[in-house]
């Protein structure tokens, strides 16, 4: 068994995205295997932890700006690492930016064994920046870097021509019921490249318009909620809910819907509606497509082409067998693809291999 301690720049309970979903999911599934876990995360100064097999670390920061919040972070978290260097057995970095830097950093200073995770946005919304490039580069440069797709994958090797890029995609727990319902739901940020807004034009004049449920907060959710009143769809803005809430408004469902316009990993969004027996509809950003059999389990569409969304929502909606079964080919490839078993398989193996360097 391992000392295996992990950074995450954010974790709940008080940011749920979905990096952090998966780490703390990742790492009961590690503790639950045998393993000794460290989690080292931001500290915000209200947290309320709850009770869990894993340690969390929590970094000071100086919130007094966002960057002055993130330097003070990777200063300390790199004084924590070095000091708790002879309790770590190898580092596990979720994100290559900033904490796969922090990584090459504690690794040059201690000899600690570490690798580094692509998640999605990580990588595609930083890389345009120069600084952030050359720290996206230098870790791609120093060690192993895993990713959730086979399409990540391809783009980054394509750009760095990096030393040693995996796919290992996403845990997810499987329900023990499945979906029986008639709505079609998203989950996820109410932002911009999350494409809600492409959704509700799709769905404009459309039988699924009366039963669509948006579970998820943002930045854009007043404008989305008058978009829909504009357009005459009938959506529920549920707003954000815990993880573990997530699963009651899947099994309302008919159909999930994945409308992203830009920058997906593996989207736990996804998997987790796949693993409650719902087909889906998504668009082919990142790992997106990895999840999907086109045609078997849902249907893989064009970033930002409503026709073709709307297409593809009308085919499954208006089919309630069609939908059932593809739903159950959904579940079925999650269950032998994605479960935490075949994914703490993966990552002990990675770090023996890590170790035996």
């Amino acid at each position: 068994m391992m000392n295996v301690a992990i950074t995450v720049k954010e974790f709940p309970p008080d940011i749920i995205g979905g990096t952090e979903t998966q780490t703390r999911r990742m790492a009961r599934a590690l503790a639950e295997a045998g393993h000794d876990v460290t989690v080292y995360t931001k500290a915000y100064g209200r947290e309320t932890e709850v009770d869990e097999p894993y340690e969390i670390v929590r970094v000071p920061n100086c919130r007094r700006s966002s960057f002055l919040s993130t330097l003070t972070y990777l200063l300390a978290l790199t004084a924590l690492l070095v000091r708790d260097r002879n309790e770590i057995d190898v580092l596990q970095c979720m994100m290559i930016y900033p904490n796969g830097f922090v990584g090459t950093v504690v690794h040059y200073l201690t000899g600690v064994p570490y690798f580094a995770w692509i998640r999605g946005g990580d990588y595609y919304f930083m890389k345009g920046n120069p600084v952030k490039r050359w720290l996206i580069r230098t870790v791609l440069w120093d060690t192993t870097v895993l990713v959730q797709s086979a399409a990540v994958r391809a783009d980054v090797t394509a750009e760095f021509d990096p030393t040693d890029v995996r796919v290992l995609g996403n845990g997810v727990d499987v329900p023990a019921e499945t979906a029986s319902g008639d709505e079609i739901v998203f989950v996820g940020r109410l932002e911009e490249q999350k494409g809600v807004a492409v959704l509700l034009r799709a769905l404009a004049g459309t039988e699924a318009a009366s039963a669509v449920t948006i579970v998820g907060d943002g930045s854009r959710r007043s404008e989305l909620e008058a978009l829909a009143d504009e357009l005459g769809v009938d959506a529920t803005f549920v707003g954000e809910v815990a993880p573990e809430a997530v699963g009651e408004y899947l099994e309302r469902g008919r159909l999930f819907v994945l409308p992203s316009v830009r920058g997906e990993g593996l989207p736990n969004a996804v998997l987790e509606a796949m693993a409650a027996g719902l087909p889906v509809v998504a668009t082919d950003t990142g790992g997106v497509a990895d999840a999907i059999v086109d045609g078997e389990t849902g249907y893989v569409v064009e970033p930002g082409d409503e026709q073709r969304l709307r297409d593809r929502i009308e085919t499954i909606y208006a089919d309630e067998q069609r939908a059932r079964e593809m739903g159950d080919r959904a579940r079925e490839y999650v269950i032998e693809t994605y479960s935490w078993d075949a994914i703490v398989g993966r990552l002990e193996a990675l770090y023996a291999e890590c170790t035996d360097r």
